[in-house]
């Protein structure tokens, strides 16, 4: 029996933002309720953490896409495990951003991450005061819209 043809980087990519994208999002938005960000703080550093994952994606993005399908280790791998999860940091970061500027998500490689139409509950990130940031509610932090 042979062995099934490994995922292109591409297809791999795609697969780990679909798992560490929500991930993300959820520590992402804990971290701001913790922190007592107002909304125009929370979005400074939400745009922050995305501007970062670019310029990471920018300087990296080759180790990412193109690969001959050898184990790495050593340099080799800590640059593309570091990238990777800068990315997906980054794009979980621009999602909830764009939820907190009233829009449902982002559109990143293909894949739909952001608030889904079902989930549509937030959390202050402070109480009490009006200029507190909506995030989501555990839960319902970006997650990928299932293709139809």
């Amino acid at each position: 029996m042979r062995q099934p043809e490994p995922l292109d980087a591409i297809d791999e990519l795609r697969l780990f933002l679909d798992f560490a994208v929500p991930l993300y999002g959820a520590d992402i938005a804990y971290r701001l309720r913790q922190w007592g960000h107002s909304r125009e703080q929370a979005k400074n550093w939400l745009r922050g953490e995305a501007e970062r994952a670019g310029g990471s994606l920018g300087e990296n993005g080759d180790a990412l896409q193109f690969s001959d399908g050898r184990p790495r280790s050593g340099r080799a791998q800590n640059r593309v495990v570091r990238t990777a999860s800068e990315l997906a940091r980054g794009v979980a970061a621009a999602a909830l951003l764009a939820q907190l500027e009233g829009k449902s998500g982002v559109t990143a490689f293909g894949g739909f991450y952001g608030v889904t139409a079902r989930t549509t509950d937030t959390a202050r990130v402070q109480t009490g005061e009006d200029g507190g940031a909506d995030v989501p509610a555990p839960g319902s932090c970006p997650v990928r819209k299932p293709a139809m």
